[in-house]
């Protein structure tokens, strides 16, 4: 069975420029061991069966995992339909690490005993080139925004999305993302001041500096390391 097959069983359909690299991929892992190795059909429906029921997880189909409990999943549909994100048991953080499936695999592939951690990700990117990605990533985050506005989200699934927000965010719209620092969710303003300090963005040093003595738990911790990085 090829992946194409396993995806046409299960009534979901994907672009060939997504199914093309996972079919490929999913023959090489027949020949070479792989530390995050792909699921097999059965595997898949238990999963999503699993996923159906929890808030926010109901647009990603889990493809690889690490046996630990963990997955790497696309979304398959919604705001950030093909981008791949890392489920992880401990921690959730379903932002996406990579545009698509074909830039996972190409950093999977030449590094086939590595862990999700050790790979190099597409976001967040400090200085994004492609125009058509960058665009791409604007009209997700624009989706994203207006799913927020409803009053009726859970909690945790509005912080999923923002940590999402905050990930694709490109360089020079960095200052849409300043309100996240007011954030009442102390995750939310942790994720922000990290995201800010990784980009290096001066112009919240003083907001930071501030976040540092009097911010939410977590953040103050996150203000002191993204000042350390600005500088």
């Amino acid at each position: 069975m090829f992946f194409k097959d396993i995806i046409k069983s299960l009534n979901i359909k994907l672009p060939d420029e997504t199914l093309e690299p996972l079919n490929r991929h999913f023959r090489l892992q027949e020949e070479v061991d792989f530390f995050l190795r792909m699921l097999s059909h059965e595997e898949i429906v238990e999963m999503l069966e699993f996923m159906s029921d929890l808030d926010g997880f109901q647009d990603l189909l889990p493809i690889w995992t690490d046996d630990n409990s963990n997955y790497v999943c696309m979304y398959y549909r919604g705001p950030l339909s093909y981008r791949v994100c890392y489920m992880n048991h401990e921690e959730t953080d379903l932002s996406p690490g990579y545009r698509n499936v074909g830039t996972f695999i190409a950093a999977l592939e030449p590094n086939p005993q590595s862990e999700w951690d050790d790979l190099e990700r597409d976001y967040p990117n400090a200085h994004p080139e492609n125009s058509e990605w960058i665009a791409a990533d604007l009209e997700s985050i624009e989706q994203i925004h207006y799913i927020l506005q409803n009053p009726d989200l859970e909690d945790e699934v509005r912080c999923q999305y923002i940590y999402s927000v905050l990930a694709l965010t490109p360089y020079d719209h960095l200052d849409s993302l300043v309100q996240f620092l007011d954030e009442d969710d102390m995750f939310v303003q942790e994720r922000a001041c990290d995201i800010l300090g990784y980009h290096q963005y001066a112009p919240v040093r003083e907001k930071l500096r501030e976040i540092a003595e009097h911010g939410l738990p977590n953040a103050r911790s996150a203000a002191k390391r993204a000042l350390a990085r600005i500088g």
